[in-house]
């Protein structure tokens, strides 16, 4: 079990694009839901994290419905090598790039290693699964958010066991 020490107060970690994200939770996993060869008999981390619906997230939904039909009627008019790949789901645009720099007490460093994100009507949601699972000595996580890359400034602290 983990049990979150400090958190920003209202767990917002990164703001992209005029959406802010939340921390939504971390647990230990065993048999990640990913198809992933590095997975198979493996435990880690699993991450989760959640756009913020406002009319911003309102905003994008609609027009990402636009321009799925537009897609699929590409797609029925001039087949589907000329349609190309559907348009990315809005909450893959602003999830996708938010991301975790973690850590433990030990100086174990996790690596992002799976990840799933949805993002369109009503879920705005990611979940990203780090390497490898904490050794049994480690007592916390250290919890470092980035935007593309670079620290937010937000962390959070995790207890472990």
């Amino acid at each position: 079990m983990m049990t979150i020490i400090s958190a920003p107060g209202d767990l917002i970690v990164a703001t992209k694009d005029g959406v802010d994200v939340r921390f939504a939770g971390v647990e230990s996993i065993a048999d990640a839901p990913f198809s992933a060869t590095e997975w198979l008999g493996k435990q880690g981390i699993r991450l989760h994290l959640e756009g913020i619906r406002s009319p911003e997230t309102q905003r994008r939904d609609e027009h990402h419905v636009k321009e799925i039909s537009q897609w699929a009627n590409l797609r029925e008019r001039d087949g589907a090598e000329a349609a190309g790949d559907a348009p990315a789901m809005p909450g893959q645009l602003v999830l996708g790039p938010v991301g975790a720099d973690i850590s433990d007490d030990l100086g174990t460093i996790y690596r992002w290693s799976a990840g799933q994100v949805a993002g369109s009507g009503s879920d705005w949601d990611a979940t990203w699964v780090y390497l490898p699972e904490p050794p049994a000595a480690a007592r916390f996580l250290r919890i470092e958010f980035t935007l593309d890359g670079e620290p937010t400034g937000k962390t959070c602290k995790v207890q472990l066991g």
